[in-house]
């Protein structure tokens, strides 16, 4: 029995269904279906029946379910005692914390470290899989074996470059938003930057990765949407300063939200200490803004 396809029938279980789960391993709803044919080929009996427009766990599916937890942990405890050989930490995070976090944990983890740019959801199967130690997310998929300890909250807020758009209406000011929008999540955000969709904005420029969309706002064409620690970094490393827009009270409460951020681990690991140092570099980048 493949151990991949045990695994992604019980995120089929834990996640309510196989389009949430295809979401979350980032496959096709089809593949994932016909990996399901296999496995119920394979052990002879159904795991599933249909319900309604979804699916219904199976008795004999919900035995399995129950015996697979203790099958899949031996595997990966044979696993990383003969094959997995990597000694060090590595963790998958968003672009956002990426960029403003990878220097102070690259200083306290030193040559241990492995950063990983990952979405929500793609981050919480690698930790699953243990082919990440942790990770670090915005937007939490709960998971049944995951834990997300919150670990610091930011603010959100519109930035461009010191001294461009002066007297320019916050409204007609141009703006740079991600060309992908965040896939189907728990909390229902759709817009990556994580902008209030009621609220209005010029939308002029488009970038795929938040690197390119910093790169224009430095250059004074247009505004971004960001947590306010990213710029605070950025501006000690670049001649530029990304400064908030100056905004009327009423404009700036509209704007401004706030977006936890959470430490995701395996609920049968323990919090080990470079978890704990793992928060310590995230809640210091924050403070020292």
């Amino acid at each position: 029995m493949e151990t991949d396809r045990l695994r992604a029938f019980r995120l089929i279980v834990d996640s309510g269904g196989l389009t949430k789960a295809a979401e979350i391993l980032g496959v096709s709803h089809s593949g994932l279906s016909k990996s399901m044919t296999a496995l119920q080929a394979e052990l002879g009996y159904p795991l599933f029946r249909p319900q309604g427009r979804g699916l219904e766990i199976t008795e004999d599916g919900r035995s399995l379910y129950e015996r697979s937890i203790a099958l899949l942990d031996l595997v990966e405890e044979l696993r990383n005692r003969t094959t997995r050989v990597s000694s060090g930490f590595r963790i998958g995070i968003p672009e956002a914390l990426a960029l403003a976090s990878a220097e102070a944990l690259a200083k306290e983890f030193g040559s241990e470290l492995t950063i990983d740019e990952l979405d929500s959801g793609e981050i919480e199967a690698r930790v699953l899989d243990r082919n990440l130690t942790a990770g670090l997310t915005f937007v939490p998929f709960p998971h049944a074996e995951l834990e997300h300890l919150k670990i610091a909250t930011t603010n959100l807020r519109s930035y461009l470059l010191k001294g461009s758009h002066e007297g320019t209406d916050p409204e007609l000011i141009p703006y740079v938003i991600p060309s992908v929008p965040l896939r189907d999540n728990p909390l229902s955000i759709r817009i990556r930057d994580g902008w209030n969709p009621k609220l209005r904005r010029e939308t002029r420029y488009f970038a795929n990765t938040l690197s390119v969309g910093i790169r224009l706002a430095q250059s004074g064409v247009c505004a971004i949407y960001v947590p306010e620690f990213l710029p605070k970094v950025l501006n000690c490393d670049f001649a530029v300063s990304l400064v908030p827009l100056d905004l009327s009270p009423k404009r700036r409460a509209a704007e401004q939200t706030k977006r936890d951020i959470y430490l995701i681990k395996r609920k049968s690991d323990e919090e080990s200490r470079d978890h704990k140092r793992l928060g310590k570099v995230i809640r210091q980048l924050l403070s020292s803004g």
